[in-house]
């Protein structure tokens, strides 16, 4: 290959490089950058990634081929990263802006999404392109290698190309049904925690042998850490009774997830009209969704209670865990158009229930 060729590829490596440097390090949440410019009469966002990312993904097949195949091809790669560097990945950016200007319209879930899913195409791209310098530096081109960072991109671009299918009402329900998931997952780790036998085999037995100089003392404690790691211990009626209360709860809050998912996203409509409430019905997801976000982790908390024994601490994580989902029912327990309806009576009387 032509040393020219070689060397006009390397430019366009570098100089994309250096793009998806700066892209990816703006997409991350841990570094502030400036805010962008606001770009007028903006398109929809949703539709720019869709199509960009489809895009990015026959890009990603032509590079991918021409990489594995012999002989390598520098000015023939070169021209395609050079095209993806100037429209798939600033064309993605600029959607990815949009989404963030346009708060009225997108509130922050599909704005965080779209950030996250986006930079992981760039870090994925990146992968990619690396094994292509590689190549093209003269090594023996990888097969496989390449092929599964191929797969790798363009299953990330699928999940952009997802969000213009989803758009904000199908995110909503997306995440809602994953971390109600994670909570149901939870509850059956309690239940196995609670119904589990208390242990008297591998590792602890091992620890204190026959032949250790320890005390009674010492064997209790050891059984008690090997216990609630593993099980509940049977003598803490006062630990049982928090667990029971906290599995019934829990069921009530999945079973508010359930509804909400039916009876308010899924009935999201998105629309960019200020006059007919957008604004308003976008805060009311927004704050409703990061409610929901957070209990799983909070969830998590009470879970860790449990295994450190802890009942009283247990007691006052379940009541926040109670309280976040209680207000998930009452931002929620009006229509989109503000009426009452069959939630609205539905969550009054969970309100209830989880209460009692």
């Amino acid at each position: 290959m032509a040393p020219q060729d070689s060397n006009a590829l390397e430019e366009t490596l570098a100089s994309t490089f250096a793009l998806l440097s700066r892209f990816t390090t703006s997409l991350n949440p841990a570094t502030a950058s400036p805010t962008a410019s606001p770009i007028d009469n903006a398109p929809n966002p949703l539709h720019i990634l869709r199509d960009s990312a489809k895009l990015l993904k026959a890009h990603t097949t032509k590079i991918s081929l021409l990489s594995i195949n012999k002989p390598f091809s520098p000015l023939a790669v070169q021209r395609i990263v050079k095209d993806v560097s100037g429209t798939c990945l600033p064309a993605m950016m600029s959607a990815v802006q949009i989404c963030d200007q346009e708060k009225v319209v997108f509130g922050t879930t599909m704005p965080r999404e779209a950030h996250l899913r986006v930079r992981r195409v760039f870090k994925e791209i990146e992968t990619l392109l690396e094994e292509v310098r590689s190549v093209a530096q003269g090594n023996e081109p990888r097969k496989r290698d390449s092929l599964n960072s191929t797969g790798v991109v363009w299953e990330s671009c699928e999940a952009v190309i997802e969000l213009e299918r989803l758009d904000i009402a199908g995110l909503a329900v997306q995440k809602a049904e994953q971390w109600r998931d994670t909570i149901k997952d939870a509850i059956e780790e309690l239940r196995e925690w609670k119904e589990g036998e208390d242990l008297e085999s591998e590792g602890q037995d091992e620890l204190l042998g026959s032949d250790d100089e320890g005390v009674d003392g010492d064997r209790d404690s050891i059984e008690d850490i090997f216990n609630a790691a593993n099980s509940m211990p049977k003598d803490r009626p006062e630990l049982e009774s928090v667990v029971e209360d906290a599995d019934r709860r829990l069921k009530k809050i999945v079973l508010l997830y359930n509804a909400v998912i039916k009876r308010r996203l899924k009935m999201y409509k998105s629309s960019s009209d200020e006059a007919d409430g957008a604004s308003k019905n976008i805060d009311r997801l927004d704050e409703a969704m990061e409610r929901l976000r957070r209990l799983p982790h909070q969830v998590d908390e009470l879970v860790s209670c449990f295994y450190d024994l802890d009942d009283v601490r247990a007691m006052a994580q379940l009541r926040k865990c109670v309280a976040e989902a209680s207000h998930v029912a009452e931002r929620f327990s009006t229509g989109w158009d503000g009426r009452e309806d069959e939630f609205t009576t539905w969550s009054g009387k969970w309100k209830e229930a989880i209460k009692g």
